[in-house]
């Protein structure tokens, strides 16, 4: 049996994959895995470092806005497409699997063409453009929200999430020397630009109250940036972030599925300021309403918080413990532990016919 993976861009969109391929190998250890993505993306690090065959294509990213990128970008599809096809007549896979993201839509397509079962996988509320244009190509769709994309190929499977971390060992880590709460800022596997120019100008008055992680992006820690006793600064947490996590007491986020469905998984209350649909095409903003409506997050606009305002109501909440712990609560009825279990059935489902 063979198995193509594909996705990528951002974290968000390759680790899901991950936890997938450790849970078919648990299921099917004789099943052969591959990964299609592009050359450079962070996918390839991570496949390779997971154990799988991984080749690289030409991918070029999806715009809603006029760039001259669009131009490089619209001659890069279709090599990509014309490469997944060859990669494709000589791996001869039973399935493939996709993640989303611009780098799936040439793997995607070519499956299209080779008549290969295609399943692919939608993280957000709503459907995102590569979803919309592979979906035509797929057998079946798992969605990770309730409401998202119905009709006769579609299956609810949730958000595939790592395991749970351990919070004794995330707490042995940062080595706090006082029981203060802890509060987690975490924009992203590539940072979030907004996040940290917030905590930088509030950083001063949280750190009074509460002990800080705070993970700023690759390339991102603020140069010259002062010693802060009661913070804790990386750019990227690999294989701390869980147990670093599990240690939170509240979690400051963006509003991207996976990290919200991994913050849902640990059982853990969260404030939402999503990517402002100003300049993106308003995913993170549903994603955050949606788990606001459940009463499973706090969620702050992007356009109209300033740093008074959010330093002011983070040290409310860390102040108001049965109020986190019902966000809590209801954020972890939302989690969906058992994702990546659906998900590699269907899978090993579809490559069995």
């Amino acid at each position: 049996m063979k198995i193509v993976f594909t996705g990528g861009g951002t974290g968000g969109h390759v680790i899901p994959n991950l936890v997938i391929i450790e849970k078919i190998r648990q299921l099917a250890g004789h099943a052969q895995l591959f990964y299609i993505g592009s050359k450079n993306g962070i996918e390839r690090k991570l496949a390779e470092k997971a154990g799988v065959k991984f080749y690289g294509i030409q991918t070029g990213k999806l715009r809603r806005y006029l760039d001259w990128q669009n131009i490089v970008d619209a001659v890069k599809i279709p090599i990509g497409i014309t490469q997944a096809i060859h990669r494709l007549l000589k791996i001869k896979p039973d399935v493939i699997f996709s993640k989303g993201g611009f780098v799936s839509v040439p793997v995607a397509i070519a499956a299209g063409i080779l008549r290969i079962p295609l399943i692919i996988h939608e993280s957000d509320l709503t459907p995102g453009l590569a979803t919309r244009i592979t979906a035509k190509f797929a057998k079946k769709i798992c969605l990770s929200f309730p409401t998202t994309h119905p009709g006769n190929k579609t299956q609810i499977t949730g958000n595939p999430v790592r395991p749970v971390g351990d919070a004794t060992v995330g707490r042995k880590f940062l080595k706090f020397e006082n029981k203060k709460p802890i509060v987690l800022i975490a924009g992203g596997s590539s940072g979030a630009v907004f996040l940290n120019l917030l905590l930088e100008k509030s950083i001063f008055e949280i750190e009074k109250k509460a002990n800080i992680v705070w993970l700023t992006g690759k390339g991102k820690i603020p140069p010259h940036f002062p010693t802060v006793k009661n913070l804790r600064i990386f750019e990227y947490l690999e294989a701390e972030y869980l147990d670093v996590l599990a240690a939170a007491d509240l979690v400051v986020s963006r509003g991207g599925a996976n990290a919200i469905f991994e913050i849902a998984a640990a059982g853990k209350p969260s404030l939402l300021i999503p990517l402002s649909s100003e300049i993106s095409r308003g995913d993170q903003v549903e994603n955050a309403r949606f788990f606001e409506r459940a009463g499973a997050a706090m969620v702050l606009s992007q356009e109209k918080t300033r740093p008074y305002d959010f330093s002011k109501l983070l040290i409310w909440l860390i102040t108001q413990p049965e109020r986190l712990a019902k966000i809590a609560t209801a954020a972890e009825k939302l989690s969906s532990k058992d994702s990546a279990d659906k998900i590699a059935k269907i899978i090993l489902d579809v490559a069995a016919k």
